[in-house]
């Protein structure tokens, strides 16, 4: 790297050294050596000054390289300086934090020290309520156990009081259950004998009640399968053995209220006839005079197997 300067004190000197170097060469060139040419008048010399430029010749190479190492090694100084003050700077930095941690951690065990000293004194003053309430709970227990011992002893005369009390209203209520009892089995004994002889009585007049019902629907299936009979009109395909099965429904007045075929004779026309019979009966007169129990138990729905005797084979 070349650096040049205006003001540098050494370009007067190489000027003059460049002045005085042209002049002398400018006079080797004008002496004529050879002995045949007569010498020519001497003219003046003629000077042409160049402007040399200093940081291209060799001592301003080295003033630049001089002067670049000076820099080079000022910068380098200045460099160290900062880093030297960088150096101190953190250093400084490290001690004041080491410090403050330092102070922090004095304050901590100190902080920690007064808690534990405020613990301590939490603890002892606790223990001491403790200890206090335990006092005030052991003679509050001795007082209740007392009272509980003259509670105890008051109930338990009490108790003993009360059981033979309830002994002897044990005994008064025994006595009476088994005078109660006794009257209770007599009457009981009593009102068995007299529901034993109604319900004879009763079986009597239901087994008799239920022998006239028989009877009486009996007798009235009879007349309707007559009169069924009697209004039926035979059909020419009507032979022996030939036989329907009827559903009748009654009102409670006597009148049929509608027939169906519940079972075919395996002859249609045998079967309407059979229907057209019952219809043309109309009405059971004698239904009417029945006691509804005994209607709706049996003459309600009548099936009625149609079955005539006197057919053709």
């Amino acid at each position: 790297m070349k650096w040049f300067r205006s003001d540098n004190y050494s370009i007067p000197t190489v000027l003059a050294i460049g002045l005085h170097a042209s002049i002398v060469i400018a006079g080797l060139v004008a002496i004529d050596f050879s002995d045949n040419e007569t010498p020519k008048p001497k003219r003046p010399p003629i000077v042409n000054a160049t402007v040399i430029d200093i940081s291209e010749t060799i001592i301003g190479q080295r003033e630049s390289e001089e002067k670049a190492a000076k820099q080079q090694a000022a910068a380098l100084a200045e460099k160290k300086k900062k880093e030297a003050e960088q150096s101190r700077r953190k250093e400084a930095q490290r001690k004041a934090l080491e410090e403050k941690q330092k102070q922090l951690a004095q304050a901590k065990q100190a902080k920690e020290k007064a808690e534990a000293e405020r613990q301590e004194a939490e603890r002892k003053k606790k223990a001491a309520e403790q200890k206090r309430a335990a006092q005030e709970a052991e003679s509050k227990r001795l007082a209740q156990e007392q009272a509980e011992k003259k509670r105890l002893a008051e109930k338990e005369a009490n108790e003993k009081q009360r059981k033979e009390l309830a002994r002897k209203a044990e005994a008064d209520r025994i006595a009476e259950e088994e005078r109660k009892r006794q009257e209770e089995a007599a009457r009981l004994a009593e009102k068995k004998k007299a529901e034993e002889a109604a319900a004879r009585a009763a079986a009597e007049e239901a087994k008799q009640r239920a022998a006239d019902e028989a009877q009486m629907v009996q007798s009235i299936s009879g007349l309707i399968n007559d009169r069924v009979a009697a209004a039926w009109i035979r059909p020419p395909s009507a032979r022996n053995n030939m036989k329907t099965q009827l559903r009748i429904n009654f009102l409670p007045n006597g009148e049929v209220m509608n027939v169906q075929v519940t079972a075919s004779s395996g002859d249609a026309l045998f079967d309407q006839r059979a229907v057209d019979a019952v219809y043309k009966v109309r009405k059971i007169e004698e239904l009417s005079k029945v006691d509804s129990y005994v209607f709706e138990r049996n003459f309600r729905q009548v099936d009625l197997i149609f079955n005539p005797q006197d057919l053709r084979n």
